[in-house]
Formats: structure tokens, C-alpha cells, sequence
């Protein structure tokens, strides 16, 4: 692939057989357009809306539900196949709605190559669909002009660029068509050449277009986007995990119920007739409702939280996040150029607060010792400084919507953010009668911009780089002045110097300017960053105390990425690794680990971004990537959940991304990361007592059976208790609040998920204690002439309370769970009160006796069913603590 950005610009006009002055014939271009197709991001190719239907059907839990539902017609249960059916809905609709939303990500990436351009055809300027753009085409470019195509830079005039979306830097980029290279270049560092999707800030250029289409930039992220296919999230492993150990659990019940009724001689249809209830009661058919709800509820939170999650199964993702890899420019800083430190021509050094383009902000004096607030209208050196940098600036402050944004040239706003934190307005002293009277523009040759204003006297001020303009000061004063740019510099800072001409006497044509600036007064240097959000070092601080190693990504230099890393409290930021070193190890062995050990990484491309999320995936990690900028779609698409700002996020971001940010807070995915710790410890509460129910009726029947009992309870009791009375309280843990030690404990390990050793050990243990204590009871009451009947509506009844009573060792991970914190779970009062309600109904209700078959019971009964729930439920409590089952 040719390497337009390494060769010289007769070579590149050579190489498409284009000229300067008359561009391509009509004719010939439209030979190109039809060789090369339109200068367009392609559509990815749709599934079909059937094919998207299949994908979520197809998979272990719907078949399970399936036969869920078909079991239950068969048997005659219409109201429970019909509720299967509807939670075998809610599951495929929810996953076919969500990736039939992904396939948007595409179609934005279309609004990056803008409707039209200027080129140069037949020797004529014209504008022409940007669709229409060839290569060879010769593109005019002026300040305000978005980019429509990837080019060779043939000349340029003071032009730069905004590459922010693509690169990720915030300062706009000089370009200069005389550059080239000899070795490869990181984009950010490509100096002659345009990009599509980017814009022009300052003056203009000439260029030949190079690539268009897919071919560009910002089609190869395209690429990226429809080449990743996303993993499984975490919940979607663990519910694939649950379907297959259900599906083993409802076997086992039904052979093993089967078996022992034929091996002691009972009917043999009543035993396949058990034996299909018991696989009914094994599958939890409430789970799927409950999932959504806790899921949906989580949504909800998280919008609240200004978190905004596109599918329900990123919400417990979040909970899951071991690594934040967080792009720099715009996420952890404002993207918003600020002047942070000034130090003057006399030494004296000053801190500047403020948050990004707000024209608000403080001014303190800083030494060795101490900092003091100072008002820096009392200053006169200070404010003649600051006041000179504001006026000897294009740039534009404007509010639109509560937000203040930068007209221009990113670092010109940053002076005129200056002026206005103490009552300077360019537009507003030119209005009051100062009078400018000349300027000579930023040139990348001069390094330096000049104006002219007239008032009470006449003044020249320039402001540039601090190189340049300490060169053209005092011979005696340059070594100082050096110490004091370097000051800056060491902290990681963009240095421009302002100086000035007091009292000029000179002419205001560009000879008369450059000659009269060999007498200049520096009168100080400023200190200019992108600053950290007000609130990522209490963010990072949280997430990493929670065990969460936060990454950041950028397309900084190194220096200037690990000085922002240490500033926000970031642990290991002193180890970077460059886009070139990655691009050198990649692919190597070695290259997962050493990703792992690494904190900052800079000048990387929108391909490293990637390259880097699926490295840390590929270790094991769970990674949360966030961005706002085109250049972090791939990876944000890529990573298991991608985070975009909602403010300042380009659209492409936006599409890619998994959750938005409506406040663009770095501590909102903080925020969120706990939201989903707090799902995920309720969806195991709500999974473990619907198990743990469920294998009473497992573990009671199998002992009738084994012990030639009569059965202890109903098939139509089974479905009541799973169907009715187990429903509400579960829904209900969807409420469950944050425990105490969310925010301190790691980040759960795949051994942690829902089917594990302990899990699996502390539904066994409930199952077996209350389901022996109910055939015990079952047992109790045949042996003391109680009639069958009778027998059963009292057994079903100690089941329904003995499972109520444990919700309380299921809410809470350890300890008991009947305390004062269930008034703070309302819900679970309310669904406690209605289960009990729905069973008395069942027991005392003739129409619920006729239909259920069962029959009131004695207030002697009701002692001892209570009696041996709360024995039942103390046991259990007992063993949780002896095996730390938790």
C-alpha cells in the first residue's frame, strides 16, 4: 500500500496523474468514480430480520422454556404453558430489539464524509458532492472546511486542522505540505497530509485526494466495527451454564423419581406422571421474568445516574469490569484547553483554576512554601500579560446550552478563557474604542502571531512559541527566560510566550512588523493543558480500591499522558508504552502480559485501541472501554462494554458504545460498575431461592417414592408454590440495596459466577434441610391418622411458609437477613404479605379447595408448621455460617 505521507508532492500528483492548476477532466474522474466506486462508508451487510429472530431463539435456555411450556399443555396446565410462553418471548424479543440497535453503528459513520466539497476540475473551482470525490481529485481547503477525504497536502497557508475525532488530540494540528517522511509516522504525527472526518480550523491549502471511501481513515475504523463480533457478556455465560445444569438437574429428578417408583412396584403412568412434574418443578419458570425485571430495574437506576445502557445484559457486565480502559482526551480530561500556570517575565509563578471553557476561575500565587489567592486585577504585570494573550487572538467564546464551546483555534480559546476569568473581552474592548490596526496571522514558519492595537497608545503583541519569541528578546534576559519555559515544560505543559512592544512606533505591513520585532519585551509564558475532570481522581481512587485497574488510551505524547495519569491519582503511571512499541510486539508472545503491566498508553491509533481491548479479553479481563471520538469506536465496539460520552460524543462513538453518559462524568461509570455489583448480588439471591424451592419438592417427593409413601403433595400444589407463591418474593430481591462492602471487594472471578461449587452447595443444603424437614412433617401427620388429603394441604402449606421464611438467608451474602434493613425493601414486605395471602386463599377458599384439591387446616397445625419452618430455616442459617456458603 503506498505511503502517500512519505512522498514528495510532484511524486503523489504524479503517481494519480493529476495537475495543480487544472485538477481532473470531467471526464476522467468520472471514469474514476466508476473504478473506484463512491467516496462513501459502506453499509455492513444486514441480517435479515429472521436471521436475527433464529439467532436469539437459538439457544439452550429458550429450548428449555420450550419444553417448559409443552410439558405443561400437555398435562392441561394452559395458565403455565401460556406464562412460560410469555417469558420465552420477553427473552428473544429483548435480545433481537438490542442487535437489531447495533446495526446502526455503520449507518453513522456515513455522516463523517461530508455532502460536498470544492475540487479543482477542468482548471475551474466547483463544488461537488463529497460522494463524488475521486482520487487525484484537487481539494480546496479553507478555514471552517470539514475534510471529505484522506490527501496529499500540495500547498499550504498557516492551515491547520482538528483531528481530535480520529487521533484524539485536543490541540489543533499545524500542517505543512513541504514535510515528508522517510520511516512510518503515527497519524497523529502526520503533518502533510488531510483527513476525512476531520476539519480545517485555520487558513487554507491545495491537496490531492489520495484515498476515498473505505480506503480512508475513517473507513478502516468502519472496517474494524464490522469485522468484531461481540463475546458472550458474562451473564449470557452464566445463563448458558444455568440452562445446562437445569437441564441436568430436571433429568436426574425425573429418572431418578422414575426408577426408584419401578424398582418399589409403583404404577407405572402415576410414576411418568411425577416424573414430568418433578422436571416441571426443577426448571424455575419465574426466572427469566425475574431476570428482566432486576435487569430492567438496573436500566432504570442507571439512567437516573445519567447512565444510559442499551441492553439489559450490559447491566450486569458493568457489575462484572475488572479493567477501565479510558481514552485520555474528553473522558478523564475536558478536552478544553486551559492555561493552568503563568510564570512572568520577573519569575514571579501563578496557578490558574477553572474548569475547561467556563470563564470562571481563581488565581493564586505560588512559591515554595504556600499559595495565595491573589486578585489578578491588582496585578498590573499579570493582568497587561493576560490581557495582551486575550486580544492577540481569532478565537470566539460561545455558550450554547449551558455548555461553552471554542470557536477556532483551540489555544487561542485558551487565552480568551483567560481574558475572561478577569473581565478582559476582546470583542467588548474593541466595541469600547480600541482599535486594531494590524495582524499578522500564526504561521507554522513564523511560529508566532502578531497584532497592532491603537488606543491611548499603540501597542504590538505577540504571542507564540517560546523558542521563537525568546530569541527575539534581550540577549541578557534569554537564559532565564529559558528556565522559565522549561519550568513549564517539565510539567507536562503546551508552553506560548506573550510579549509586547509598548508604545510602537513602527509601521503595519508584514516587513515593517517583522523588522521592528527585534525589540520585544517578554512579558510571560503560560502553561497550557487539557485538564482532568473535576471529579476522575475520586473516581479512579474508588475504582481502584474496588480492585479495578483503570488503563488510559490516548493519542498523546507519553510525557504529557503520564503527567495527566499522575494528576488523577492513576497507580503505576510512569509505565507507557507508545502506538509504535505496540505495533513492534504485537502478535509476539508475551505481548497479553505485558499489556497487563502496563497503565498508560500513548500515540496509539484507533487500531491499538483495539488491539489492546482484545488483548486484556483475551487474559481474562472484563473491560470497560470508554471514548467520545471516532478514533474509539473499534475499541469501544469491541470491548465488552463500551462506554461513549452522551455531551461531547461524536455519533460513531455513540452507536458503538453499549452505555451512555449523559453527563460525560468519569465517575458515572464508577457509579454504574456498582449498579451492577448490586444486580448481579441479586440475581444470585433470586436464582438461589428459586433453586433451593425447587429442590424441596425435588428432595420430598424422591423420599415418598424411596420410602413407599404416599405422594406429600400435588402435582397442582408443585405448580401453585413455583407459579404463585415463589414469584413475588423473588421479583421482590430486585430490590435488595447495596451491601455494605460492594465497593471493597475484586472483582468477582469466573469461579464466582452463578454456577459454582458454592452455589450449587447452598441450594443442596437448603433444598435437603427444608425438603426433609417437610417429608418428616408429611410423615408426622400420616402416622397420627390424619387423613391423606389433610396431610398433603398441610405439607403443601409448611412448604410454602418454610420457603418464605427463607428469603431471609437468602437476602443478605452473610449474616441473617430478618433485620432493619428489610424495611428498605418495601417490595419484599408487600410480596411476603401477598404470598401468605395467596396460600391461605388456597387453603380456606372452598373454590381454591375444589380447584387445588386441598382443605382448610386446624390452628394446631398452623403452630407446628411454623414451628418446624423456623427450625428448618435456623439450620440452615446454621450451616451457611459452619461452610461459609455464602
Amino acid at each position: 500500500m503506498e505511503k502517500f505521507y512519505q512522498q514528495k508532492t510532484e511524486e503523489t500528483l504524479k503517481h494519480f496523474e493529476s495537475d495543480r492548476k487544472q485538477g481532473l477532466s470531467g471526464k476522467e474522474a468520472d471514469k474514476r468514480l466508476e473504478k473506484y466506486g463512491e467516496n462513501t462508508i459502506q453499509q455492513q451487510e444486514s441480517l435479515s430480520v429472521w436471521e436475527l429472530l433464529w439467532h436469539n431463539l437459538n439457544n439452550l435456555i429458550v429450548y428449555l422454556l420450550l419444553a417448559a411450556a409443552l410439558l405443561s399443555f400437555a398435562m392441561g396446565e394452559t395458565v403455565e404453558g401460556i406464562a412460560v410462553l410469555i417469558a420465552v418471548v420477553i427473552a428473544v424479543m429483548t435480545g433481537f430489539i438490542t442487535e437489531l440497535r447495533a446495526q446502526k453503528s455503520i449507518d453513522s459513520l456515513q455522516s463523517m464524509i461530508y455532502t460536498t466539497a470544492k475540487v479543482i476540475r477542468d482548471g475551474e473551482v466547483m463544488e461537488i458532492e463529497s460522494a463524488k470525490i475521486v482520487p487525484g481529485d484537487i481539494l480546496v481547503l479553507e478555514e471552517g472546511d470539514a475534510i471529505a477525504a484522506d490527501a496529499r497536502l500540495l500547498e499550504t497557508s498557516n492551515f491547520a486542522c482538528i483531528e481530535s475525532a480520529l487521533t484524539g488530540e485536543s490541540e489543533a494540528v499545524e500542517k505543512d505540505a513541504r514535510e515528508t517522511y522517510e520511516e512510518d509516522v503515527p497519524l497523529g504525527d502526520r503533518r502533510n497530509v488531510v483527513f476525512a472526518g476531520t476539519a480545517a480550523t485555520r487558513g487554507n491549502a491545495y491537496a490531492v485526494v489520495t484515498e476515498t471511501g473505505m480506503k480512508t481513515e475513517v473507513g478502516k475504523i468502519s472496517d474494524m466495527l464490522t469485522g468484531d463480533k461481540k463475546r458472550q457478556t458474562p451473564l449470557d455465560i452464566e445463563l448458558d451454564k444455568l440452562g445446562k445444569a437445569i437441564i441436568i438437574a430436571a433429568l436426574f429428578a425425573a429418572v431418578a423419581v422414575l426408577v426408584a417408583g419401578i424398582l418399589t412396584n409403583q404404577p407405572f403412568v402415576e410414576m411418568i406422571h411425577i416424573s414430568i412434574i418433578l422436571a416441571v418443578a426443577a426448571i424455575p419458570e419465574a426466572m427469566p421474568a425475574v431476570s428482566t425485571i432486576t435487569l430492567s430495574r438496573g436500566m432504570r437506576t442507571m439512567a437516573e445516574h445519567k447512565a444510559l445502557v442499551k441492553s439489559l445484559s450490559a447491566v450486569e457486565t458493568l457489575g462484572a469490569t475488572s479493567i477501565i480502559a479510558s481514552d485520555k482526551t474528553g473522558t478523564l480530561t475536558e478536552n478544553q484547553m486551559t492555561v493552568a500556570e503563568i510564570i512572568l517575565g520577573s519569575g514571579e509563578m501563578f496557578k490558574v483554576t477553572g474548569n475547561g471553557y467556563e470563564p470562571n476561575g481563581k488565581f493564586y500565587k505560588a512559591d515554595s512554601e504556600d499559595e495565595t489567592e491573589i486578585d489578578a486585577t491588582n496585578h498590573d504585570a499579570l493582568q497587561g500579560m493576560i490581557e495582551n494573550g486575550a486580544l492577540c487572538t481569532t478565537a470566539t467564546l460561545r455558550e450554547n446550552e449551558g455548555q461553552y464551546e471554542i470557536l477556532g483555534d483551540p489555544t487561542d480559546g485558551a487565552f480568551v478563557v483567560l481574558g475572561q476569568k478577569i473581565g478582559i473581552d476582546r470583542q467588548k474592548e474593541q466595541d469600547s474604542g480600541l482599535k486594531k490596526i494590524a495582524e499578522m496571522p500564526f504561521d507554522s514558519d513564523n511560529k508566532y502571531m502578531v497584532t497592532v492595537y491603537e488606543g491611548e497608545q499603540r501597542t504590538l503583541i505577540i504571542k507564540g512559541a517560546p523558542d521563537v519569541l525568546i530569541d527575539l528578546a534581550d540577549a541578557t534576559e534569554k537564559e532565564q527566560l529559558h528556565e522559565y519555559n522549561d519550568t513549564l515544560a517539565s510539567h507536562g505543559q503546551r508552553v506560548i510566550a506573550v510579549g509586547c512592544i509598548k508604545d510602537y512606533q513602527g509601521g503595519t505591513d508584514e516587513a515593517e512588523l517583522k523588522a521592528a520585532l527585534q525589540e520585544i519585551k517578554i512579558q510571560g509564558f503560560a502553561g497550557i493543558v487539557d485538564p482532568p475532570r473535576t471529579d476522575v481522581k475520586e473516581a479512579v481512587k474508588v475504582a481502584q480500591e474496588a480492585g479495578i485497574r483503570v488503563k488510559m488510551i490516548t493519542g498523546d505524547h507519553p510525557k504529557t499522558a503520564s503527567m495527566i495519569a499522575k494528576e488523577i491519582g492513576l497507580k503505576d503511571h510512569e509505565n507507557t508504552m507508545t502506538g509504535r512499541e505496540i505495533d513492534e510486539l504485537v502478535g509476539q508472545e508475551g505481548f497479553n502480559e505485558k499489556i497487563e503491566e502496563v497503565a498508560v498508553f500513548a500515540r496509539v491509533s484507533p487500531k491499538n485501541k483495539l488491539q489492546l481491548v482484545e488483548a486484556l479479553r483475551e487474559e481474562g479481563d472484563i473491560v470497560s472501554m470508554t471514548g467520545d471520538g471516532v478514533n474509539d469506536a473499534p475499541a469501544l465496539n469491541g470491548a465488552d462494554i463500551g462506554i461513549a460520552m452522551g455531551i461531547r460524543g461524536t455519533e460513531v462513538a455513540k452507536e458503538s458504545s453499549d452505555m451512555i453518559l449523559t453527563d460525560d462524568r468519569f465517575g458515572t461509570i464508577v457509579d454504574a460498575i456498582k449498579e451492577g455489583r448490586i444486580i448481579f448480588d441479586n440475581i444470585k439471591k433470586y436464582v438461589s431461592f428459586l433453586f433451593s424451592c425447587n429442590m424441596v419438592e425435588i428432595v420430598t417427593i424422591f423420599l415418598s417414592v424411596i420410602f413407599l409413601m404416599p405422594m406429600p403433595i400435588q402435582p397442582l400444589h408443585i405448580l401453585f408454590l413455583n407459579l404463585v407463591i415463589d414469584i413475588a418474593p423473588a421479583m421482590a430481591l430486585a430490590f435488595e440495596a447495596a451491601e455494605d462492602d460492594i465497593m471493597k471487594r475484586q472483582p468477582r472471578s469466573k469461579a464466582d459466577g452463578l454456577v459454582n461449587k458454592r452455589f450449587l452447595g447452598r441450594i443442596i443444603l437448603s433444598g435437603v434441610v427444608i425438603g426433609l424437614v417437610a417429608f418428616g412433617f408429611f410423615n408426622f401427620l400420616m402416622l397420627t391418622d390424619h387423613e391423606l388429603l389433610y396431610a398433603q394441604t398441610a405439607t403443601f402449606t409448611f412448604m410454602a411458609v418454610a420457603q418464605l421464611m427463607h428469603i431471609f438467608n437468602v437476602r443478605k451474602s452473610s449474616g441473617f437477613g430478618l433485620d432493619k434493613t428489610i424495611l428498605k425493601n418495601k417490595p419484599l414486605m408487600g410480596a411476603l404479605l401477598l404470598s401468605v395471602g395467596l396460600q391461605l386463599s388456597a387453603v380456606y377458599v372452598p373454590f381454591m379447595n375444589e380447584l387445588l384439591d386441598t382443605m382448610p387446616i386446624q390452628a394446631g397445625t398452623w403452630g407446628i408448621i411454623f414451628a418446624a419452618a423456623a427450625i428448618s430455616t435456623l439450620i440452615v442459617m446454621g450451616l451457611k455460617k459452619l461452610f461459609q456458603l455464602k
